[in-house]
């Protein structure tokens, strides 16, 4: 018998339109009874950074907590996504505390099991892997249960309470009832399907573009710096859409081999990756976008002999829908460092803003100055605070986020931490990365506990939630 002919499977660009087109029709569901599968004090929807601290800070108060995970393992854009960077811990003078409790916990955990490494910045790397297991740990640990691939498909709600989260998985549909749902898939999922407005992107409602993680391999000791290699980038157009290039590109070393590199080189504008035929089209774009970067970066020095080593598991999103709070955490918010009296949670990494039509990313930072990196790589600098050039730094330690930004006006029952927490567009940029999730998360997760059954988490006062994250090692400063 002949051998086969050989079929030519290489895609025509740009790339064809592959998503399926909106029918405009409409079916009825039949009414049905579902199990309840689970009935807790405490329900956490969603397990990475934020979700993961929740449930263990519940657990550790005494409460019988459920985790709920769509992916098979904990961790989310730490683990999943891929991202091996976690910032730093301390004030802006390189010296204070001012992150702990949990997040710090995790951090010596991780080092224990030679999984993180401090950075001349103080940030940590991080092995995604093994953060798998220190976070199952963790976890259990605390005393949580968890159910994994399982999916929030709806809330029931009754008035300003969520009465029980419809989640499906392998075994159907079932609900989960609590005292208290906390919120953490980062998209506020469940306050959306409790059918509460959220805020989505900016005010024109466009988002920050999501990224896709790959690790590479072969990458010289003497390599091109990243910068170098956008700017090299920059100038050929993408062969799947013939636009530009439109990220801002960074990563960071592996911990076990010099010689690999996390790579954050992609980026697809105009998607909400809180919208199912966005997210697929974000995640089949950004692997076209992979392979032409992978491909021209072969031919830049030092990086000739890459080779892929895994692409993450989904896109990394950073910024969609977010919670309308008690407190709209504000740009000023951050960058003045502005005291609440019931401040959960203190963070130094800067408003960082990517743009959401383009290459390009601007971040504000708490000294007073603001950086612009142009998709050429190029940068310019300034004050937001409009002194001079020569001025001296502002002497702003750190920022705050009080425990108001993490409670949706219209409901009594429901927390919401992560990057789902109520902030807007701009300050939302500075709390979304995971150090300052975790904290949200801890916070949200000992407030649980302490409402009381079929109480509001407006009850728990701020300063005895404060006392409480004290004595769990998280350094707030004064409140006032």
């Amino acid at each position: 018998m002949p051998p086969a002919k050989r079929q030519d499977h290489k895609v025509a660009f740009p790339l064809p339109d592959f998503l399926p087109a909106p029918t405009g029709l409409t079916l009825s569901e039949p009414a049905r009874e579902v199990p309840v599968v689970a009935q807790c004090d405490v329900v956490v929807l969603g397990a990475g950074p934020a979700g993961v601290c929740a449930a263990a800070a519940a657990g550790r108060a005494g409460k019988d907590v459920l985790l709920v995970e769509r992916h098979g393992c904990l961790g989310g854009m730490a683990t999943v996504a891929g991202v091996n960077v976690w910032h730093s811990l301390l004030g802006t003078d390189g010296r204070t505390p001012v992150i702990g409790g949990l997040p710090a916990e995790i951090v010596e955990r991780l080092k224990r099991l030679s999984a993180a490494e401090e950075t001349h910045l103080h940030n940590w790397i991080i092995c995604s892997e093994t953060a798998k297991f220190v976070l199952d740990d963790v976890v259990l640990d605390s005393g949580v249960k968890m159910l994994l691939h399982t999916h929030l498909a709806g809330a029931v709600r009754d008035g300003r309470r969520v009465a029980a989260a419809l989640v499906e998985n392998k075994s159907g549909r079932g609900a989960v009832r609590a005292d208290v749902f906390v919120d953490c898939t980062g998209d506020a999922d469940l306050v959306r399907r409790a059918g509460v407005e959220t805020q989505l992107g900016d005010a024109r409602g466009r988002c920050q573009p999501p990224s896709l993680v790959a690790r590479v391999g072969g990458r010289a000791a003497d390599a091109a710096d990243l910068r170098q290699v956008q700017a090299e980038l920059f100038k050929s157009p993408m062969d799947y859409n013939g636009q530009p290039y439109p990220t801002f590109l960074w990563g960071n070393p592996s911990l076990w081999d010099p010689h690999e590199h996390m790579l954050a080189g992609t980026r697809v504008v105009g998607v909400n990756c809180a919208d199912a035929a966005d997210l697929t089209r974000a995640e089949v774009e950004a692997r076209y976008q992979l392979r032409w970067l992978l491909a021209e970066m072969r031919h830049i020095s030092g990086w000739e002999n890459i080779h892929l080593v895994d692409v993450a598991a989904q896109i990394g999103p950073r910024e969609t829908h977010r919670i309308l709070a008690d407190h709209q955490l504000t740009r000023q918010d951050i960058l003045h460092g502005r005291t609440f009296t019931d401040a959960i949670a203190q963070g130094t990494y800067p408003i960082d803003v990517h743009n959401p039509d383009g290459p390009g990313i601007t971040f504000e930072h708490l000294d007073g100055t603001w950086t612009r990196i142009a998709g050429d790589g190029s940068a310019q600098h300034g004050r937001w605070d409009g002194g001079d050039d020569g001025a001296p730094p502002r002497e702003t330690l750190c920022y705050r986020v009080p425990y108001r930004s993490l409670i949706p006006r219209a409901l009594d029952n429901v927390l919401a931490a992560g990057r789902c927490a109520g902030a807007n567009h701009d300050s939302a940029g500075a709390i979304r990365v995971m150090v300052n999730c975790m904290q949200l998360g801890q916070a949200a997760g000992i407030a649980a506990a302490m409402t009381p059954a079929g109480g509001n988490v407006r009850d728990v006062a701020g300063d005895a939630l404060r006392r409480r994250l004290i004595d769990a090692g998280a350094p707030l400063r004064d409140a006032t």
